[in-house]
């Protein structure tokens, strides 16, 4: 067996600083390995198993430090460049994995940075296995932080390390094990789900030499011939390997106008049901033409079209300048110099529509950007049906998403490797029917991941949901998973919950701030990671009824849930509105009403309906969208229901 070391100490690789840590391989059974990391060297015997495994204390932060193993003769050196400093393990679904290529439209100054190499992360590419944990990734990379591979990161990682970067100054390493979609079953492992029959079920179909690839291998090819029927060679989305956005191939057929064709008006940004295509599925061709000035004849742009179903080529004056696969995907395609001209400039997609219900989303800005000239282009567009289906596109079967997958394929390989902390943004996949269960598998999943890392107090900073409404029935399940998010947050011993309501949008799953996000973790790791004084989080935790007012007292706390004075502390809203987001609920009819409500410092305070309620909520939706509650340093107070005490 060849003398090896796992893809987590490739070139390049950020080691946790200053504590205990291992570095490991494996190589011939029998035979006796020296490690070298820095000035400490040890000797090991490769176990009949084919690993081995050397402890290592505590190193500074720094580097690089040079990493040699050999056997003991000296035969196979491997020679590794590493650095210490903070290492984050950052996982979750679509939200986490969300590269920066996703917003560079709204962050482009992060491109004109100088190079970081000491800002790493170490990217692992999406795979599952429910066979049981693997000893390695298949794919996996470091990488330093540039303007060539800044597309790659995890924009909320890229964000977050930048902060830790900046304040302490040492090598940060970003660990993006994320997977778009993954609910939380499929990053445990089958022992603790044991606990939670139903997601084990859901497992059961795909056990078995073959039968996950060949389910996941039909469902593709159904979904191919939907799309060959229509003239493409294969469907967009299915063939990607991970989130960063990777264009899809133009069939030739395609890159011509139509001819032949009926063409109508059509309002974009909108419902494609409201616009005359109700129950349509299919290809259409949009169309407008953009009057520009000689000014703006040959310069790049930026064409910024939104979000849309399903799947385009986009066109600007027969040029074709991108394409994207599916809702969530902005459309933001750059412009090359020498493509427009003075006068009119036409431009073109040509948009699979899969299934009824489709749409140019609604409140997108839809724009051509040129230097400082911004052309809108909602309004009025012009469509032609090119080419109608006679079912729905088949949904591809996500076979990586089932329980135990990702938890072996992608994180057990991590065990051995040190992490300060865990950055964990995941829930929009959990809020359907098994909601309610979401905070113990979430406490579950917590206690396994410290186990295996044999750190019992390992800091988990949790992101909330934000609000989002646009693709979400309401029907409580995402306030349910922020309550419990919270709720796991305030039970267990180092972990926080940072609310971000104000951070989402209501008409994308994948809001584009990220930023924000970032700070707001960094300000809780501040506090609970690294015990520096940070801003304290407003919490509602009682309430009084008097005289026919209820009475919400809010008092703040530390993350390690720490009362502290509230003296000169008071609170507003972040819009200047009044709180709307107040609401009384009466249990016997499942009727709430929203309250009329204000603030007094500390307090909330609401108006009592003549029958009293049976609790009280804020900000209990998917979409809260006006008079959200902060402080007067502007942290958000987190969502909240309350059971209302008995009045005489």
């Amino acid at each position: 067996m060849t003398l090896r070391l796992p893809k987590l100490l490739d070139d390049g690789c950020v080691l946790q600083a200053g504590v205990d840590m291992h570095i490991w391989g494996t190589g011939d059974p029998g035979r006796i390995v020296l490690t070298r990391l820095a000035d400490e060297r040890h000797m090991v015997q490769v176990k009949d198993d084919g690993t081995w495994n050397a402890p290592y204390g505590p190193i500074e932060a720094g580097g690089p430090y040079e990493l040699t193993i050999c056997y003991e003769d000296g035969a196979e050196r491997i020679s590794r460049q590493c650095y210490a400093g903070e290492v984050f393990l950052c996982s979750g679904q679509s939200n986490m994995e969300l590269p920066m290529a996703w917003v560079r439209a709204d962050y482009p100054q992060e491109w004109d940075r100088d190079p970081d190499p000491l800002l790493r992360q170490y990217k692992v590419i999406p795979d599952y296995d429910f066979k049981g944990p693997r000893d390695d990734h298949d794919r996996a990379f470091w990488q330093g932080c540039d303007a060539d591979t800044l597309d790659d990161f995890s924009a909320l990682a890229y964000f977050f390390g930048r902060r830790i970067r900046q304040w302490l100054g040492v090598p940060v390493g970003l660990l993006n094990i994320s997977l778009g979609g993954s609910p939380i079953e499929s990053w445990m492992d089958i022992d603790t789900l044991r606990a939670f029959p139903e997601a084990l079920a859901s497992l059961e179909p795909y056990l078995g030499d073959g039968v996950a690839s060949k389910r996941s291998f039909d469902s593709v090819a159904e979904r191919d011939r939907w799309y060959q029927a229509l003239g493409y060679e294969a469907v967009a989305d299915a063939h990607h390997e991970w989130l960063p956005l990777i264009a899809w191939d133009c069939p030739e057929s395609k890159n011509i106008e139509p001819r032949d064709v009926a063409w109508h008006d059509i309002r974009l940004p909108g419902w494609y049901k409201d616009r005359g295509l109700a129950g349509f599925r299919g290809e259409i061709t949009m169309r407008k033409t953009v009057f520009l000035p000689p000014s703006d004849a040959g310069k790049p742009a930026l064409l910024r079209l939104g979000t849309m179903n399903d799947a385009d080529h986009t066109w600007v004056n027969g040029v074709l300048v991108g394409g994207r696969s599916n809702v969530y995907e902005p459309r933001d395609y750059p412009v090359a110099a020498g493509v427009l001209r003075a006068g009119a400039n036409e431009i073109r997609m040509r948009l699979v529509v899969e299934r009824p219900g489709g749409r140019v989303t609604p409140g997108k800005r839809m724009t051509l950007t040129i230097g400082d000239d911004i052309f809108d282009l909602s309004g009025i567009w012009q469509y032609a049906v090119t080419a109608e289906a006679d079912r729905d596109c088949p949904f591809e079967d996500f076979v990586r998403w089932k329980p135990t997958g990702l938890y072996n394929a992608m994180l057990a390989p991590c065990f051995p490797y040190a992490v300060r902390a865990v950055l964990w943004y995941q829930g929009e996949s959990n809020t359907g029917d098994y909601a309610m269960r979401y905070g113990d598998e979430l406490k579950a999943m917590i206690e396994l991941w410290r186990g295996k890392w044999h750190q019992p107090d390992m800091p988990f900073l949790i992101v909330q949901l934000p609000k989002f409404g646009i693709d979400a029935i309401e029907d409580g399940g995402w306030p349910l998973i922020r309550e419990q998010e919270w709720r796991v947050a305030d039970e267990l011993e180092h972990v926080a919950a940072v609310v971000t309501l104000d951070a989402g949008e209501s008409n994308d799953l994948h809001p584009h701030d990220k930023k924000t996000i970032a700070d707001r973790a960094f300000n809780v790791a501040m506090d609970f990671v690294y015990g520096q004084q940070a801003q304290p989080q407003p919490v509602v935790e009682t309430a009084e009824a008097d005289d026919g007012l209820l009475r919400m007292h809010c008092v703040w706390r530390n993350s390690m849930g720490e009362q502290m004075q509230s003296q000169n502390r008071h609170l507003m809203t972040l819009d200047g509105d009044v709180p709307r987001e107040i609401d009384f609920l009466w249990h016997d009819c499942a009727t709430s009403v929203r309250a009329e409500a204000w603030l007094d410092g500390c307090d909330i305070v609401a108006r009592i309906p003549s029958r009293m309620p049976d609790e009280v909520r804020y900000a209990w939706s998917n979409s809260p969208e006006s008079g959200l509650i902060c402080d007067g340093d502007g942290v958000l107070l987190p969502p909240f229901h309350l059971p209302l005490p008995m009045v005489d």
